[in-house]
């Protein structure tokens, strides 16, 4: 920014009573705000230890009672400034922030009073002490000049405040080195002004830079919530889609696709004979008859409770699917022939026990089921077959009955009595 820009800027903010500049959002008007009172309550404090030197230490010639005082007022300035600076902290608007007139107007009295202490102290201090009381002015008047940097018009005001005094001092004492001094006091007090206004506009491009990122950063949060939503989203998509992919849509069971998949997975076990594996293949009896009386509504009824109540005899590694119209399909782990045989009679006698209420009232159901356990050296599709066959076997036999498949009958009745399983069913 030019020099002229920052003038007119300065020169805004004054006509408002302003301490910072006003040509800047409200949120770094804000944080220049808090800076610039945070500064000057550190330099009142510095104020108060160096002007007690000053007043107690280069100017002891003086009375004691006016310094005792002025150093009291310069305190009591300062504990006014503090409970203004809590006040305004309290009521601060961050969206139009204001500073307190009250405030700005006791610290301009307190810079002042380095301008003006060589002035009340030439009739009271040696030369050489005098010299001494400029020089402190002077150091005092470029720290407030260096601190200032995020309150550039307060800082043109207390550093003008402060010189104007001090160069009026030497250049009333009409020695030629004292107009020098006041010549070279004024030309460090621009050329600090100057360093002052270079710092406060890069002060200002790191705030501006600040709350660029600050909006960036935002907006992206913004684009990972909604990511990480649209992926949540996804992601539940696709579970629901895998599921569905893998239930029948009517009765909420696994599918064929999934008794596939299954198989696959234990293909393995039973190869290495580290697990039995039985299967049960089940049909619904005369469940044509119950669509054609009923209708197909009905018959879905049917097909439901018939799925609740075989599910029931199951325990959580078991896989129960529907593989089509009225035909389901247990497959039991850690399982072999003779136990899925009870276990199948249990379902059994489940479904043939309960009365199933539907739309049309209750509708008295019964299932057929062949068993067959998975042997060594058999692929799934062969124990299905095998499964099927028994199926076929308790359907001719007259229903309502389960039928275990021939090789595995033939297996168990050559094992001693005392050998096969006993207690309970699963």
């Amino acid at each position: 920014m030019s020099l002229k820009h920052d003038l007119q800027a300065v020169w805004a903010a004054l006509r408002q009573g302003s301490p910072v500049v006003v040509h800047v959002p409200p949120d770094i008007r804000h944080v220049l705000l808090q800076r610039y009172m945070e500064m000057s309550m550190q330099n009142g404090r510095l104020s108060l230890v160096s002007f007690g030197i000053l007043l107690f230490g280069l100017a002891y010639e003086a009375p004691l009672l006016p310094r005792l005082i002025a150093w009291g007022v310069l305190g009591a300035i300062y504990l006014v400034r503090v409970w203004r600076v809590r006040r305004l902290a309290r009521r601060v608007d961050p969206s139009e922030p204001r500073s307190d007139p009250l405030y700005d107007v006791l610290l301009l009295v307190a810079s002042s009073v380095w301008g003006v202490a060589p002035l009340l102290l030439q009739s009271s201090i040696s030369s050489f002490n005098l010299f001494c009381a400029m020089y402190a002015a002077f150091v005092a008047t470029a720290l407030l000049a260096i601190t200032y940097i995020a309150a550039l018009p307060a800082s043109l005001v207390l550093v003008g405040a402060s010189v104007a005094p001090l160069i009026a001092f030497m250049l009333m004492q009409g020695s030629l080195v004292l107009v020098a001094l006041a010549v070279g006091t004024l030309i460090c007090a621009l050329a600090m002004l100057l360093r002052v206004n270079s710092a406060h506009g890069t002060l200002l491009q790191a705030l501006a830079s600040e709350r660029q990122n600050a909006v960036l950063v935002q907006e992206l949060q913004t684009y990972r919530h909604a990511l990480e939503t649209e992926n949540a989203t996804l992601d539940s998509s696709l579970r629901a889609a895998a599921s569905a992919a893998n239930r029948d849509a009517l009765t909420g069971l696994f599918n064929r696709r999934h008794v596939a998949a299954f198989a696959e997975s234990l293909a393995e076990v039973v190869r290495e004979g580290t697990e039995e594996v039985t299967l049960c293949m089940i049909d619904v009896d005369h469940f044509k008859q119950v669509n054609d009386r009923y209708g197909h509504p009905v018959g879905d009824e049917v097909l439901c409770a018939v799925g609740a109540l075989l599910g029931a005899r199951l325990r959580d590694g078991d896989c129960l699917a529907r593989i089509g119209g009225e035909e389901f399909m247990i497959v039991l782990r850690h399982c072999d022939a003779s136990r899925g045989r009870r276990v199948a009679e249990s379902a059994r006698h489940n479904v043939a026990a309960s009365q199933i209420q539907t739309a049309a009232g209750e509708v008295p159901i019964t299932v057929s089921l062949g068993v067959a356990q998975w042997v060594v050296g058999e692929g799934f599709d062969e124990v299905v077959a095998r499964a099927d066959r028994a199926l076929y076997g308790a359907k001719h036999s007259g229903r309502d009955r389960v039928e275990i498949d021939g090789a595995d009958a033939q297996r168990f009745l050559t094992i001693p009595m005392d050998l096969l399983p006993h207690g309970p069913v699963h």
